[in-house]
């Protein structure tokens, strides 16, 4: 039988790794966003077979590859690199096993951001009339002046809704991070579940912490795009 009054308690436990489940996303889609800008404006200026092949290549596996499965092939493999590098800057000897599995996450969903990012940026970028761009530098504007103050602010209005969308799928994703070690609000339930023996009670509270989330993230986005828009860009 279900204990209703579980719920409750189990809620307030799950709630300690919102904020952190939150960052990780923030942190996950910030430098996608980044990254992204990058490959999207070398996909759109160059002409280079060879360099936007290997983009292709890169944005297709991304799309392509289940998160779980990119999520342990960084697991397993990134270790092995950065503890020889953190050997050397620390000074002391680093050990795979003791790097923290938060580089791990932050690389695999940077990374998934970057990909999905850089498609959403190409098509808000295409949307921008490039008239205004030209006449822009006609009138003595500089191209990266012109760019970043014309093209990017109107690019960046139209690819806001994706923004929150893949904010939004980020933190729904990042329930896989349990499988390494890493604390979010799914893990939280699954550590409820195993202290108090409750198997049902800890995940309708998970469904509704994220269900609540997912509500005031959509309407503080939903006013922040209407601010945005509001100011003329």
């Amino acid at each position: 039988m279900i204990d209703f009054a579980v719920i409750p308690t189990a809620l307030l436990f799950i709630a300690e790794a919102i904020p952190n489940t939150l960052f990780m996303a923030f942190v996950s889609l910030f430098f996608g966003i980044l990254l992204g800008s990058v490959i999207a404006l070398i996909r759109i200026r160059s002409k280079n077979v060879i360099v936007n092949g290997f983009l292709t290549v890169f944005i297709s596996f991304f799309r392509g590859v289940p998160s779980i499965v990119q999520l342990f092939i960084v697991y397993y493999s990134l270790p092995y690199l950065l503890a020889p590098l953190f050997t050397s800057i620390l000074g002391h000897t680093v050990k795979p096993f003791d790097v923290s599995p938060y580089w791990t996450v932050y690389t695999t969903f940077i990374l998934y951001n970057t990909v999905y990012q850089s498609e959403n940026l190409r098509g808000a970028l295409r949307s921008v009339d490039h008239g205004q761009y030209e006449a822009a530098v006609a009138m003595g504007m500089t191209p990266f002046c012109a760019f970043t103050r014309i093209v990017l602010p109107q690019a960046f209005v139209v690819a806001m809704p994706a923004f929150f969308t893949y904010y939004l799928k980020t933190i729904k994703l990042l329930a896989l991070v349990f499988t390494v070690k890493v604390v979010d609000m799914f893990a939280k339930a699954d550590i409820f579940s195993a202290l108090y023996n409750r198997r049902t009670e800890p995940y309708i509270a998970d469904t509704i912490a994220y269900w609540a989330v997912a509500i005031l993230l959509t309407l503080f986005f939903n006013w922040w795009e209407k601010r945005l828009r509001s100011k003329g860009f």
